[in-house]
């Protein structure tokens, strides 16, 4: 029996083998031949007959002896069916477990680049901690620089725009302005664990989202495997492509001729550009990023797409621009209604701009108003003027609970019932932060030292907004706080101060701090007006940074061609600016956005940055 098993395992093998070797057509083709060539030998010969000469009994037992064999033969063969169906199941057994040990390798794989991951993150975490430790139970000989005006802030001049300062300065941060943005950034120490010196907020470079991964052919590694480890690239694709749409004349039984657009299978099922241009949403997007995100100009734009074998002219990509505005300018008014909603806490600031009217260059403006809790923003443009009207118009019959803006002439009727009756119940905040730059001034500029009593006094209340902040305290918690001893007593010396001073001899004080102090005096309740409300902020820095990408805008393209021109960017950046101060992506909410709109979207409230992955027409 062994012996039968082995031959049949040998015959099982060499068909195996045979098998990988030729296909099944060419084993059929052998196996023809050789019938044809047997068939051949067997019908040239005489037929041998074994039963000749044989006496009756030797033919019985002659037949016996055949009908044994034959017996014996049958048994046989169905010992090799019985032992090649086990072969069978053993392979289809082996071919299991053999996916189960692939699966198990890959698995292994896995958890052991998460062992090394986390091996990874508790020797950085480790090196933290004792960075932290060392940091916190350092030497006390270890001192912190301070400027001349006994600040813990590095002072920063502004702009020589308006009253001399632009809210920018970093030292000014508080969260009391922005919630949603970061803490206050300090200078990290070196980590002594890391040979690079890097800092511990560094990060190695990667991609949100799921990665595409390649596996090796481990059939094709022609050794022992020893290991495997995945490697990261990345691959960027800047393209463009034309895309051609056959359209096709045809008439229907009793109407008018008509084209249309008939796709393939695997092809767009649609025209997709917007009536009236050959631009995609894609394309829009693109050019409005370039433009309002990165700051790009027309001219720079228009020598890209040419490098790109484009033929387009800058005023097409200007138009085409006009085509997004077109919807965008319904979205502003959707934002507008958010952010001037009843008893709404907003920033407002105005910058400057220059641009072409006729045949000569005027000096505009660009306002901007912030809504902190909806976090939205709204560039306006009313002809370029600076006037009191411009926010009269855009206010309309809003009724806010505060306004924060700089000591500019155009916001001092806001909560003043004697000039309108309109805005009375609203307050006015001056920021706090103005007053700090122009003590700072006469600081530096005009050298006199008895600004560093109320700078002292204000960085403490600045101190203890950034406070609060780490805190996370309530608005409540905030008013309460504000209104308690630590900063009535900092308010008092400001006060007490400012009248000594007001008093004193005009010839001892340079005009920077004549400049201050008058300053001071006049937009004092307005100044401390924060300490009512936690909601308030207690600058206009939120604001400022607003405008920012705006005036990084303005230095790049110098001025802009038209009204119509400031007017589109108005647009533009109220979009791309609420989108950012929602710590959103602005490239995918453009594209977001104008793929909605192509697809029939016209229900603005749900394509608003807050709604728009919830919109249906995406």
């Amino acid at each position: 029996m062994f012996r039968i098993y082995m031959v049949v395992s040998s015959f099982f093998v060499y068909l195996y083998h045979k098998k990988q070797d030729m296909d099944t057509d060419e084993l059929r083709q052998l196996i023809v031949q050789k019938r044809e060539l047997l068939a051949r030998e067997t019908f040239s010969r005489r037929a041998f007959n074994r039963c000749e000469n044989m006496s009756d009994e030797m033919k019985n037992r002659y037949v016996e002896y055949l009908i044994e064999r034959l017996e014996n033969t049958e048994l046989d063969n169905r010992a090799m069916k019985l032992v090649l169906e086990d072969l069978t199941k053993e392979l289809s057994r082996s071919n299991q477990m053999l996916e189960k040990l692939n699966d198990l390798q890959s698995l292994l794989e896995e958890e052991r680049e998460s062992r090394k991951s986390l091996e990874r993150e508790n020797i950085k975490l480790k090196e933290q901690l004792k960075s932290a430790r060392k940091n916190r139970f350092g030497s006390k000989k270890q001192s912190v620089k301070k400027d001349a005006s006994g600040s813990d802030d590095d002072p920063v001049d502004r702009e020589k725009e308006k009253d001399g300062f632009d809210g920018t300065d970093e030292s000014l941060d508080t969260r009391s302005v922005a919630e949603s943005e970061t803490q206050e950034s300090h200078p990290s120490s070196p980590n002594p664990g890391d040979l690079c010196n890097r800092p511990e907020t560094y990060r190695t470079m990667g991609v949100n989202g799921t990665p595409v991964r390649h596996l090796s052919d481990l059939s094709k590694v022609p050794g022992r495997i020893l290991d495997r480890k995945m490697v990261k690239t990345f691959r960027l694709d800047i393209c463009l492509v034309e895309e051609q749409f056959e359209m096709v004349q045809y008439v229907e039984k009793g109407r008018k001729p008509r084209w249309g657009y008939f796709p393939k299978e695997g092809h767009p099922q649609a025209v997709t550009r917007f009536d009236g241009t050959r631009i995609t949403p894609g394309f829009l997007q693109a050019i409005a990023y370039e433009v309002y995100v990165k700051n790009v100009t027309f001219g720079l734009l228009h020598q890209w797409l040419g490098d790109m074998g484009m033929t387009v002219s800058e005023n097409t990509l200007r138009n085409r621009l006009k085509k997004g505005r077109k919807y965008l300018d319904r979205m502003v008014v959707e934002l507008k209604r958010i952010a001037l909603e009843k008893d709404a806490v907003v920033n407002c600031e105005e910058t400057w701009c220059k641009v072409r009217k006729y045949d000569r260059y005027k000096k505009c403006y660009m306002w901007v108003l912030v809504n902190k809790a909806e976090r939205v923003v709204i560039f306006f443009y009313e002809d370029g003027s600076r006037g009191r009207d411009v926010l009269t118009n855009f206010l309309g019959d809003a009724e806010l609970k505060a306004l924060m803006s700089d000591g500019y002439n155009a916001y001092v009727f806001i909560g003043d019932g004697l000039k309108t009756h309109r805005y009375k119940d609203t307050d006015h905040q001056v920021c706090l932060a103005h007053v700090r730059a122009k003590f700072v001034k006469a600081r530096m500029e005009g050298g006199d030292k008895r600004a560093d009593v109320f700078l002292d006094n204000i960085n403490r209340l600045f101190r203890f907004e950034r406070e609060y902040d780490r805190e996370m305290i309530t608005d409540g918690e905030r008013t309460r706080r504000r209104q308690g001893l630590p900063p009535l007593e900092a308010m008092i010396n400001l006060r007490a101060n400012l009248l000594q001073e007001l008093k004193s001899e005009e010839e001892q004080k340079s005009c920077y701090m004549r400049e201050a102090l008058n300053y001071l005096h006049k937009f004092w309740n307005e100044a401390f007006t924060y300490i009512k409300d936690g909601r308030y902020p207690i600058s206009n820095n939120l604001a400022e940074r607003a405008v920012r990408p705006f005036t990084t805008k303005r230095k790049n393209s110098l001025h802009f061609g038209s009204d119509e021109g400031a007017e589109i960017a108005a647009v533009y950046h109220s979009i791309i600016s609420t989108v950012k101060l929602q710590g959103r992506s602005a490239w995918d909410y453009l594209g977001k956005f104008f793929t909605g709109i192509f697809n029939g979207c016209r229900d603005f409230l749900s394509l608003t940055p807050q709604n728009i992955d919830l919109a249906v027409c995406q």
